[in-house]
């Protein structure tokens, strides 16, 4: 098992900047050390500068590192954001007046305050989102925004794939993708939003619906094959029924053979409540246990926060599932359970193909991943 007490989840400071780096025109600034830059940068994929504070400019101020920094990204892009981290936090710095006094109050550049003891990353989130200069056009009503997309998450490319293709078949267009893809900070948002994770709602638009969990995609999607009466029933009479019965019939056949896993899911809380329904309902999964990363949720199972090695291997221990569903650190602290890996850091593995977790392919996904994991566990237990 690793070695490590530190916590497993990332704070807001990496919240904020996975929002806005996952939004066109945007140039994100970590005003802070390079070990603040060092984590977001590596795990987000995606250009993040940072002004590497020194000890001279704890001391003497911050603001010539930041001016620098902003001077060498003139013209590269069309909105700045600086994330301002810890020491400026601490030393009381007003970094909104030294960009004011240097560049205007016009200048097109955002100051948030993202410290990394402000709260957790999913507040850092919904921070960045709510400073953006968003506008809502309540009269365009043909097209969906998706929300709940985050460059930190290991399936958003595929979730966004996945829910263009349903809404297409659903006879709506697609709106503004928050945070990710084509997404560009002045771009204007349509009147209704459908979620791809429930830990990450905008409350942009009119909630249109959540795409995790097979039953709150049926919902979903019937409700939108309503709104925009276009499809032709097919998602209701075709598409849905065949997802369906393939689970059904995956997870009866699996069944017969073996005992349905005792499973322990780690990761955001209402996401893992979502899939821990889905595993419940199909494969008759006994949830031992849910280990929550943020804050927990109501929902129909207990959820106990386990946001570093020490709780989580407690619960491992004290549960000991057939079948654990979380991240890498999960993965090695039990390697005798069999293991599908849903939540970010994913280490060791390579992941080409965009690969949904949300809707109807991404619960054929998810389930095709538990009900082979848990087969290949079996042999190898003989």
């Amino acid at each position: 098992m690793p070695e490590c007490a530190g916590p497993l989840w990332p704070c807001g400071l990496t919240g904020a900047a996975a929002c806005l780096s996952g939004v066109r025109g945007v140039g994100v600034i970590i005003h802070g050390s390079a070990g603040c830059y060092f984590y977001p940068s590596t795990i987000l994929h995606s250009p993040i500068y940072c002004t590497s504070l020194s000890d001279h400019d704890i001391i003497l101020g911050t603001g010539d590192a930041l001016v620098r920094t902003i001077d060498a990204l003139q013209g590269r892009y069309s909105l700045l954001a600086v994330l301002c981290t810890c020491t400026p936090a601490i030393i009381g710095e007003d970094i909104r007046q030294v960009l004011d006094e240097r560049y205007g109050e016009s200048a097109r550049i955002l100051v948030l305050d993202a410290p990394g003891f402000a709260g957790e990353y999913e507040a850092g989130f919904q921070s960045a989102l709510s400073a953006l200069p968003l506008s809502l056009d309540v009269h365009r009503e043909n097209s969906v925004n998706i929300d709940g997309l985050s460059l930190m998450d290991p399936f958003w490319r595929g979730n966004l794939q996945e829910i263009q293709r349903l809404l297409l078949l659903a006879g709506a267009g697609c709106g503004a993708t928050l945070c990710a893809g084509a997404f560009s900070w002045d771009s204007e948002l349509s009147s209704a939003t459908i979620n791809s994770n429930p830990d990450l709602r905008s409350g942009l638009g009119e909630p249109a619906g959540m795409m995790l969990g097979l039953s709150d995609v049926k919902k979903t999607l019937a409700a939108l094959e309503d709104r925009f009466c276009s499809s032709g029933g097919v998602i209701s009479d075709h598409v849905i029924p065949d997802a369906e019965e393939r689970v059904i019939s995956a997870c009866d056949k699996y069944q017969r053979r073996f005992d349905p896993p005792a499973v322990a899911l780690f990761g955001q809380s209402r996401s893992m409540q979502a899939i821990a329904l889905m595993l419940t309902e199909y494969l008759d999964a006994e949830i031992a246990c849910i280990g929550s990363r943020n804050s927990p949720s109501e929902g129909p199972f207990p959820v106990e926060v386990a946001r570093d090695f020490g709780k989580v291997s407690e619960m491992l221990d004290r549960e000991r599932p057939d079948l654990v569903l979380g991240s890498s650190f999960e993965q090695a602290t039990c390697p005798s359970a069999a293991f599908v890996g849903v939540t970010a850091p994913l280490r060791g593995v390579v992941r080409l193909h965009a690969r949904p977790l949300a809707g109807i392919e991404g619960s054929l996904a998810l389930m095709e991943s538990v009900l082979n994991a848990c087969m290949d566990h079996q042999k190898g237990s003989q």
